[in-house]
């Protein structure tokens, strides 16, 4: 005979879930508020989308100084070329007829991925900013004439809205030098410089990607190497 059926139970069902799921950012309703600051009549007043943005990650409203680096930051990092795998990615869906919201879908992904590509290759580099000892890490050094450029150019336009980062008097990179913008932004958290990287490059791949006609298959290159069938 079939031995009697049982019944198994595990901590999650042992355990007793609380009935309510708890908001640590956003309190909703028809006066909402971030982090306890009024987004219609002080947030949207006062403040602009990067500030919101600091608060948000950081639960603290930036130093003006602090809040006009980021925005110089996330300039510099707002291009996504459809030569990088997000955009790419994001044209590739609009030309197969994806929608809008499987686009933005797409693409935000890929940008998180290329985002925390982007974060993990310079760990050693936020060690030391929040060290603050001895010379940058080696990888984060310049090594082309061109990164150097942009890092002048950087500079130049943190110094035309009244910034100066004394860590780029130094020989970092391109990269590197605007993460250590975001850092002293106080973005300190891999994570949440990862958020706002993919907040900043998001609406140039849309836009990229709604510049293709749904289904132009014809205008996608697709040279295959030659072939033949072979019985």
């Amino acid at each position: 005979m079939p031995s009697a059926a049982r019944t198994w139970t595990g901590p999650i069902d042992e355990a007793r879930s609380p009935e309510v799921l708890d908001g640590h950012v956003v309190t909703p309703g028809p006066r909402p508020r971030l982090q306890g600051y009024d987004v219609e009549e002080d947030l949207a007043v006062h403040y602009g989308l990067v500030e919101t943005f600091l608060l948000a990650m950081t639960g603290e409203l930036p130093e003006p100084w602090q809040a006009r680096a980021a925005e110089v930051a996330l300039e510099f990092l707002a291009p996504a070329p459809v030569a990088e795998a997000p955009a790419h990615a994001a044209v590739v869906a609009r030309i197969c007829g994806a929608r809008s919201s499987a686009i933005l879908g797409i693409g935000a992904v890929t940008l998180a991925e290329q985002a925390h590509a982007l974060v993990e290759e310079n760990r050693d580099l936020l060690a030391w900013l929040a060290g603050g000892e001895g010379p940058p890490p080696a990888a984060s050094l310049a090594s082309t004439d061109e990164e150097r450029e942009s890092v002048v150019r950087l500079r130049a336009a943190l110094a035309a809205r009244d910034v100066e980062l004394p860590v780029l008097a130094g020989d970092l990179s391109r990269d590197p030098a605007l993460l250590a913008v975001l850092f002293h932004a106080g973005l300190c958290e891999p994570e949440h410089i990862e958020a706002v990287i993919v907040a900043a490059r998001l609406p140039c791949l849309t836009a990229e990607a709604l510049a293709w006609r749904p289904r132009a298959l014809k205008e996608y290159p697709m040279n295959l190497p030659c072939f033949r069938y072979e019985e």
